[in-house]
Order: structure tokens, then C-alpha cells, then sequence
């Protein structure tokens, strides 16, 4: 017994598959498969033939799992065959491929082959099927008690018969794997059924006939064994021969957890063939670790020392290492963990979620185990430096096709926000969103993408939000406030660790827009200050329907956002999308009466948003932005001279101000004049052009408010005092010229910002 154990655990062996001897002549390949079907659910069974298609007494029986080969290997020694015999059983040799020159044979590329591993490991084949399930959904609902099932399929032969067979696809690796081990003598309409990862037809026949070329080229070695059965050692040397036959089959028989139609290519990928040789064949320059996993979407700040106490979960690490930048000596945000066992390896990685790299959501299904410090971890086996080239090069065409720029090329448009916000129909989002919400999405990017090609003028703004589906008794204020909401609950949810936080290269991004845009502006440093005072929204805009009369009416279901910085626009964004808008929400900017009057029309029903990045155009861009540069430049030079202060006028003096905006030292009279003291002029300081001495009569004075009092600003008042006060001739105003100077220049200034 401990014998057999050791057995197993050898990684030269398969362990999945039993090579056995002893069969009669006149056995059959169905025959072999009962015998083994009553110890445990057979994958696969054969009977190796000759040329002239006898049997040759030995054959093949493979397994789903390792625990039900060697429950076979156990209880076949107990039990005859057709009751006659006992069979001789052992666990089969895993072969040594080579070609004739003896180097090892070629593989497809690694990165190819990982990706495949990854799509297709989740599908099964479900085998001896009742006649009665003919449903995709009756088979649909037997598996979705083991989790979550994305696809179901039932073949039919001619005229509508049916095969006996089925289709699923679960989720994820991990729940088909745990489909296959827990479903052993599951039940279907009486009839016990056999579960097993499915592989491709073509796999499948490319398997039979790699099975049947090296069968026949072994025939004509080991055609003096055929009818030794009775000899121990020539039977030997036929189990070692078609051993390395066995292992094209088990290379195949692997390809139905997803792997390509390449015989090894699962051994390559997934670190199960132990050779040597096929290490040393390798170029130095692209050496690498076995059983090496490529790490996405980590922590700029991630140590070594914490990834190593991560990964230790999985099994024992040979290292984990974060990528450093040679060029900035900072990280990378990825990294390679190298485990010591391969079957700490495929746990890691056949385990791993599916992330969506658009959206920072959190599936409920992930292991804590792919979560370092509050991110969903992105894995994959790790490829030569070729294969990542060139790996390199097909997601950066991928990724033009998709965005319309190459990495390297810069995106003037902002159209890498187009995907922002997007929900795909594999997303976890979509299960709680209705289809026609779903079809809404689609047919709004379809339409976006369409408008983007056929005009070059647009493009995707950094700080606009466009909202759809709002409730139509919601207003401008009530949206604002929503805004800002977004930006504070966004926050809150990642202080809490709900949600991930924006990265530092959205964080950098909007840095380096908003300073483009502060100097294109020409904004000075005491602008920069007041602008950074106001609110995170900066505009809400409700779109209304017009009547025939010029009046608006009611809302028509969308708006704009526009946040200060494109930071907060993201974080509105991502919070604002899918959030089903409450009726408190919805109530914000209204009083009493509005209120009554919308729950009347019923304009109060909760509504789930659709938030993207607001398409604009160019040209109407630059003239609002010409707008804005313009006031800036106006409100920098209508500064006064150096020292002042400036009033809501424009004029400053120093000391307090008038009701009109006019201070001067000392105390005012009622029009806002000043006088020092007695007989004394005032001092002229900057602006103050209105000096009136003290030498007038009180019969000067009187004559002067009662001109005014007429009603003629024009006539009234001294002619001879405003000359004394240097105003010249025909200066009934009392200003100096100076004083007049500015408020001409402010006129006019006031007149060109109306036009």
C-alpha cells in the first residue's frame, strides 16, 4: 500500500490515468470502461490494438481526478474482471516527447497558451444523460446549486435526436473544479451522470489520431510481446512503450480544461513536465522560474516583505518581488511571486477572478485571498521576455482599435474616457440592472462612438458629466447638491475600504490638466486661491422642454454635471453611475408646494442613472474658454494702483468708506465728501480727486444744495469754486481729472463686457 502511494506522488507518473494488463483478447473498450465505472466515473477507456485491429492485452483508463484513479487502483485488485480474471493495474508513466533529433518538441507560445487556459477551464461535459433532459434550463438549474452558471448547452444528432450529452460553463475554474469533485454520483432522472472538463471536437480528433500514429509505430517494436502476456518482463517493456503513448493521450485528455489543441501545452503552461533538458534548451537571456505568476494592479507602495506574507497563503515561495522603475526608482504597481510546488502554483492561478480593468467595483465572489490591501489582484503566468513583446505589441493594437491611439500617441480627444463608466453584460452590475436599462447603456456608447468617428471636432471633456435618466421633478439645485453628495460619499466608501480609491495616474492626470488650464488662462496666484475656495460642482445644468410660447416646461430626463477638476469628476462619476436616485434626493430643491405638485404628476419615481463623460465640441469649447481668459485678464488689470484696496466699484481710499464706495480720511458729510478741519483743503491721495475747500459762504453753500434740488445736476452749485479746485474751465462735475479719467475707462471697460 505504501508502495502505491509513493507511486502516486512521483511526478513522473500520471496520476490520473491506470495502465492495465492482463485483459482478455476478446475484451472490448466498453467492456473495460463498466469494469472501472463501478469503482469510480471513467473519463476515458482503451484497449491498445495492432495493425491487424486485435487486441494486444493491455490498454489505458483514465480519470477525472486523481482520487478516483487510485480508488480504482484499490478495488480493481479485489474484483475480476468478467469474473475470470484479476487484472493487473498501475498507475501509467508520464512519456518524454521528443522528436527525432531528439529535441524537445515545440510548443505554442506561452502567452497564447495561458490565455486559453484561463477562458476555457470553466466549461464541463456532463455525460450519460437521461433522454428526458432536453432543455438547456433543466440542466441550467441542476448545476446552479454549486454556483454561478453561465452557459448551458444540449447537442442533438439528426433530426432533432438526442446525444446523451450536455454542455456547462460555470463562472470561474474554481467552481468547476469544485462541479467536478463534488458532483461524483450525482443523479439526473434516475440515471447517474459523469462530469469532466470538456475539450474542443477538433482536440478531441487530433488526440485519436496522435493516439493511433504512435501506436502503430510502437507495434513493429514490440511485436515479439504480444503474446507474452504471461512474462513479467516483456510485459513491462510494452507497459514503458506505450506509456509514452499514453502520455499524448493524457497531453489531450488536459486540453479539456481549456487548453489549446497543442498536446502540451497545459504541461508547459501550468509547470507539470519536470524535464530538464527542455530547461537547458532554453536561451539564457529569457531564463526564467518555474511555477512564476505576473501580479497586476498592486500597491505603488507594496514591499517584498508584504507580498511574501500574502503569498504564503497559497504554499511556500521561493520570492515575491514588486516591480521597480529603473528610470524613477519608484513602483510599478505589478510584481512576480515563483512558488516551489506546482500545485500551489495552479491553485493560485486557475483560482484567479476575472477583473475588469474599467471598473474599480469589488465582486462579491472574490477570495480574500486576491485581495491585497483593499485591491483585486490581477494574475496570469508569467512569459519569457519574447512572448511579453510580443504580448506587448497585439494589446497595444488591441488597444488602439479600441481607444483610436496607441499608447505612446497622445490623446487629444480624451477618448480613453469613453470606457469610463461603460457596464459590459459580463460585469457583475449587470445582474442587478434591467435589460432595458442594459439596452439603453449599449445603445448610448454605440451612438457616442458613432458621433466621435464621424466628427473629429468632438471630443470627451475631463470635468462635464452627462446624466441620463433623471427624475423629471428634479431640478438644477437638487442635482448640484447631488453632485456634491457623490463626491463626499465616494470618499466616505473608500476611507471604509467599499470601494477603491482613484489611482496616482488619474491623480496625476488631473493635476497636470488643471495646471495646463490655469495657464493657458493666465490666472495669477491670488485667482488661483479664490478659485480653490469654491464648491467641488461648479455648474448643474437641467435640460427643459420648450414651449411654443417661449416658456420652458417640464424636465426632460437628463443634465450635466460640471466639477471643478477632473479628480472630482471621476469620483462623481463612479459613485453617480447605477445609483438609484431617492425620493429625499429628488425633493432637494424644491419647497412645499413643488413638492405636492410633483408627487401629483408623478415625478418623484426613483430613477437609476447613467453617467458618462459629456461629449463637447471644439469649437464652442475655445470660445467659451476665450470668454473665460478674457474676464480673467480684465479682472487682473482692473486692479487699482499699488497699495489700494478695491471697493465694488473699482475705487478704493484709504481710510472708511461712504455709502457711495468714496472714503477720506476724517469725517464724512452726508454726500460722501470730507473735510480735515476749518478753512483746510483736503489732501488729494491716488484716486481722491474731489477736494472742496471751506472758504465758501453759508449763502454759497445754501445756493449750491438748492441747485441741486432743482433738479439740474448741470447748474447750481460754485463755478468759481470748481476752478479753484483746479478742475479748469467748465468742470461742473467737481472731479479732477484725474478721477475722471478712470471713470471713463471704467465705462467703457463695462460696456465691451456687456457686448
Amino acid at each position: 500500500m505504501t508502495e502505491e502511494k509513493e507511486q502516486v506522488i512521483d511526478p513522473t507518473l500520471d496520476r490520473r490515468t491506470l495502465f492495465v494488463r492482463s485483459i482478455p483478447f476478446d475484451a472490448t473498450n466498453e467492456e473495460l470502461s463498466d469494469y472501472f465505472s463501478n469503482f469510480s466515473p471513467v473519463k476515458h477507456a482503451v484497449i491498445v490494438l495492432d495493425n491487424e485491429k486485435n487486441s494486444r492485452g493491455f490498454g489505458f483508463v483514465s480519470f477525472s481526478t486523481d482520487d478516483d484513479a487510485l480508488t480504482a487502483l484499490k478495488e480493481s485488485k479485489k474484483a475480476k474482471f468478467k469474473d475470470t480474471r484479476l487484472l493487473r493495474v498501475d498507475v501509467a508513466k508520464r512519456r518524454d516527447r521528443k522528436k527525432e533529433d531528439g529535441k524537445p518538441a515545440p510548443v505554442k507560445k506561452e502567452a497564447d497558451a495561458a490565455q486559453k487556459v484561463m477562458k476555457k477551464s470553466a466549461r464541463l461535459i456532463i455525460r450519460n444523460l437521461p433522454w428526458s433532459v432536453r432543455h438547456p434550463n433543466d440542466l441550467k438549474k441542476v448545476f446552479e446549486k454549486y454556483g454561478p452558471v453561465k452557459d448551458a448547452h444540449i447537442p442533438k444528432g439528426k433530426g432533432g435526436r438526442m446525444s446523451g450529452f450536455g454542455f456547462v460553463t460555470m463562472s470561474r475554474h474554481a467552481v468547476a473544479q469544485r462541479v467536478v469533485k463534488e458532483s461524483v454520483g450525482l443523479k439526473i432522472g434516475d440515471r447517474e451522470v459523469a462530469v469532466d472538463f470538456a475539450v474542443d471536437k477538433k482536440s478531441w480528433e487530433q488526440h485519436k489520431e496522435n493516439e493511433e500514429e504512435e501506436e502503430d509505430s510502437e507495434e513493429e517494436a514490440d511485436e515479439s510481446d504480444e503474446e507474452e502476456d504471461n512474462e513479467e518482463k516483456k510485459e513491462d517493456e510494452d507497459a514503458d512503450a506505450k506509456m509514452e503513448s499514453e502520455e499524448d493521450k493524457k497531453s489531450d485528455e488536459d486540453e479539456s480544461e481549456g487548453e489549446d489543441d497543442e498536446d502540451d501545452i497545459d504541461v508547459k503552461i501550468l509547470g507539470l513536465d519536470d524535464d530538464d533538458e527542455e530547461e537547458e534548451n532554453r536561451p539564457k537571456a529569457n531564463r526564467q522560474e518555474k511555477f512564476t505568476i505576473f501580479i497586476r494592479n498592486l500597491p505603488y507602495d507594496a514591499t517584498q516583505e508584504a507580498l511574501t506574507e500574502h503569498f504564503t497563503k497559497f504554499g511556500p515561495i521561493k520570492y515575491a518581488l514588486p516591480v521597480i522603475d529603473k528610470a524613477t526608482g519608484l513602483a510599478k504597481g505589478t510584481g512576480f511571486v515563483a512558488f516551489i510546488k506546482n500545485e500551489h502554483y495552479e491553485d493560485c492561478l486557475l483560482n484567479a477572478p476575472e477583473v475588469n480593468p474599467n471598473s474599480m467595483l469589488i465582486p462579491d465572489d472574490v477570495s480574500p485571498l486576491y485581495v491585497f490591501e483593499g485591491r483585486v489582484l490581477q494574475i496570469s503566468p508569467a512569459v519569457d521576455r519574447e512572448s511579453a513583446a510580443k504580448l506587448q505589441e497585439r494589446n497595444a493594437e488591441a488597444r488602439k482599435e479600441l481607444l483610436g491611439r496607441a499608447p505612446g500617441e497622445k490623446d487629444k480627444r480624451n477618448l480613453f474616457l469613453l470606457n469610463e463608466g461603460r457596464i459590459t453584460a459580463n460585469s457583475k452590475l449587470a445582474e442587478v440592472i434591467s435589460h432595458t436599462d442594459m439596452m439603453v447603456r449599449e445603445k448610448s456608447y454605440n451612438l457616442r462612438v458613432q458621433q466621435l468617428n464621424k466628427n473629429p471636432s468632438l471630443h470627451l471633456s475631463m470635468t462635464r458629466l452627462a446624466i441620463r435618466n433623471l427624475p423629471r421633478a428634479m431640478n438644477e439645485k437638487a442635482l448640484k447638491a447631488l453632485g456634491r453628495k457623490a463626491v463626499v460619499e465616494f470618499a466616505t466608501e473608500v476611507k471604509d475600504g467599499k470601494r477603491h480609491g482613484l489611482n496616482r495616474e488619474e491623480i496625476n492626470r488631473s493635476t497636470k490638466h488643471k495646471k495646463t488650464l490655469e495657464e493657458k488662462l493666465g490666472m495669477t496666484e491670488e485667482q488661483k486661491r479664490k478659485a480653490r475656495k469654491h464648491g467641488v460642482v461648479r455648474q448643474a445644468k437641467v435640460i427643459n422642454e420648450v414651449k411654443g410660447s417661449g416658456e420652458f416646461g417640464r424636465s426632460r430626463g437628463y443634465g450635466f454635471l460640471e466639477f471643478k477638476d477632473h479628480r472630482h469628476a471621476l469620483m462623481g462619476l463612479r459613485w453617480l453611475n447605477t445609483h438609484e436616485v431617492t425620493i429625499p434626493e429628488i425633493l432637494e430643491g424644491l419647497d412645499e408646494e413643488q413638492a405636492k405638485l410633483a408627487k401629483a404628476e408623478g415625478g418623484v419615481a426613483k430613477r437609476r442613472l447613467i453617467v458618462e463623460f459629456a461629449i463637447e465640441n471644439a469649437q464652442v469649447v475655445k470660445r467659451r474658454f476665450d470668454t473665460m481668459a478674457k474676464r480673467t485678464r480684465e479682472s487682473r488689470d482692473n486692479k487699482d494702483f499699488k497699495g489700494d484696496k478695491g471697493d465694488r466699484n473699482g475705487r478704493d481710499f484709504k481710510g472708511k468708506n461712504d455709502r457711495n464706495g468714496r472714503d477720506f480720511k476724517g469725517k464724512n458729510d452726508r454726500n460722501g465728501r470730507d473735510f480735515r478741519g476749518n478753512g483746510k483743503r483736503p489732501r488729494e491721495d491716488g484716486d481722491n480727486g474731489r477736494g472742496y475747500d471751506d472758504k465758501r459762504s453759508k449763502k454759497d453753500k445754501a445756493n449750491k444744495f438748492r441747485g441741486n434740488k432743482r433738479g439740474n445736476m448741470n447748474k447750481g452749485g460754485d463755478r468759481d469754486q470748481s476752478e479753484k479746485n483746479g478742475s479748469g474751465k467748465g468742470n461742473k462735475s467737481g472731479l479732477s481729472d484725474n478721477a475722471k479719467f478712470m471713470i471713463g475707462k471704467k465705462r467703457k471697460q463695462r460696456r465691451q463686457g456687456k457686448k
